[in-house]
């Protein structure tokens, strides 16, 4: 019996490419399904904590979907608290196509895409992002913002959609290098931007709104910092929704009031702020087991490196819930933790886009993968290879070798974040077990 995501992605399909309105209804009402089932979470374990958090993400795609005339398309490291103060949507390929993967109906979009000249081997991300655009399944947005930061797919498809829709098109362009030249080179650069974005949207900006804003992301900052910190003293049942989750909190839904109430509900897992720690009988009631180490001898902790493919339920099997391992972290959540200034709202952003660890030599992202993995206490660490990502493949046999330098052993694994046609399932869990099985012993 088919499941109800499979079903909606069978009458997605069915819909293309003659009533795309239609298909965009049914993503809409699906999403807004699962923001309102979110809603009615209740609890402070973990699993409740993602499962809301996860609600709030397909409500503003949803709301993206729906809205347009509100909406900003944009990369995953554009700074988006002047949306927020703006009061625009931001939609960013991430979201919308690990949606469709978790709805079984990515792969039409990507293969629309390739029908549309895009690249067999172009990042899956966008290109099933294209192919909803030329489907008329997404329609256009108001605007489309984004840095040179980091994917060299984001040079391709916004510029194509921007060309395609006649779009606004922004482009916030990234020194490669850190300082406070860059800082300022950049800042001046958002303020332009917002300039720009408040003449699109026929809106005014309100810089003490932006401060307000930038007030939560210092809180949600702060408490993924601590979380940071305390991750090696205590086990979670994080899973690979959930790590993903902290990715977009840090990122595009940084400076929402849920993504700060996320962030401390992790930390609040972890014993809160104040460095207490749960005792083993709060995990079963969904919580932490407390404290230390004990248990890693018979679950390997494992940090993860790059997206994670959580529509794949053969990868959830092996990390969700820490049953065969756990999840200790992704180092995308924390490759840039520069604590924001809401009294320097625009110079603030840029450090966090110039000091990220994505910006410039891999040596950078791999050094602070490395830092995160140490203070998670990580037993091994998983480099997922998204399909199309050319950065992570390119750094993944030094990353290998800088890992296990440091006494913590990596798999190199190819795969996909969203699209199903270029997964080997079998062989990604018969290559995971085994390295699981290799940590344990």
């Amino acid at each position: 019996m088919d499941s109800p995501a499979q079903i909606v992605g069978s009458w997605v399909d069915r819909s293309l490419p003659h009533e795309p309105e239609r298909a965009r209804r049914l993503l809409e009402t699906t999403y807004s399904l699962v923001g309102a089932a979110g809603r009615l979470r209740i609890g402070a374990s973990v699993p409740m904590a993602t499962e809301r958090y996860n609600g709030v993400i397909a409500s503003t795609v949803a709301r993206g979907l729906r809205h347009p005339e509100d909406s900003v398309l944009v990369n995953i490291f554009m700074p988006c608290e002047p949306l927020r103060a703006l009061s625009a949507t931001p939609l960013f390929p991430e979201a919308i196509s690990v949606y469709l993967a978790n709805t079984c109906c990515a792969t039409p979009f990507a293969q629309a895409a390739e029908d549309h000249d895009v690249p067999e081997t172009f990042c899956s991300y966008h290109k099933v992002m294209i192919g909803m655009a030329e489907t008329g399944v997404l329609p256009k947005p108001k605007a489309i913002v984004n840095t040179t930061l980091a994917c060299d797919a984001n040079q391709v498809s916004f510029a194509h959609l921007a060309k395609r829709w006649n779009a606004p098109h922004l482009v916030v362009d990234v020194p490669n290098a850190s300082g406070e030249e860059a800082v300022r080179d950049v800042a001046g650069q958002l303020r332009r931007t917002v300039a720009a974005l408040e003449e699109i949207l026929g809106r005014s900006f309100d810089e003490e709104r932006l401060r307000k804003v930038m007030g939560a992301s210092a809180k949600t900052v702060s408490a993924v910092r601590a979380f940071r910190r305390l991750r090696g003293e205590a086990t979670l049942p994080m899973t690979t929704t959930g790590e993903l989750c902290l990715v977009i909190a840090t990122h595009c839904m940084l400076g929402h009031p849920a993504s700060l109430r996320f962030a401390n509900e992790m930390l609040s897992a972890l014993g809160g702020s104040g460095g207490a720690r749960r005792s083993r009988k709060a995990a079963a009631n969904g919580g932490v087991t407390a404290s230390a180490r004990g248990a890693s001898c018979r679950v390997p902790r494992i940090f993860w490196i790059h997206t994670l493919p959580n529509w794949q339920m053969s990868m959830r099997g092996v990390f969700d819930g820490a049953v065969s391992a756990e999840l200790v972290g992704c180092d995308l959540s924390y490759e840039s933790l520069a604590l924001p200034d809401p009294e320097h709202p625009f110079e603030s952003l840029a450090r966090r886009i110039v000091e990220s660890s994505n910006n410039g030599a891999a040596e950078r992202r791999i050094q602070c993968a490395l830092e995160s993995a140490k203070q998670a206490r990580a037993d091994g660490a998983v480099l997922f290879c998204h399909w199309g990502c050319k950065q992570t493949m390119g750094l993944s046999a030094l990353a290998k070798e800088e890992f296990e330098r440091e006494g913590i052993p990596v798999l190199v694994l190819d795969g996909d974040g969203c699209d199903p046609r270029n997964v080997a399932d079998g062989q990604m869990i018969t290559r995971t077990n085994a390295f699981l099985e290799a940590v344990r012993s």
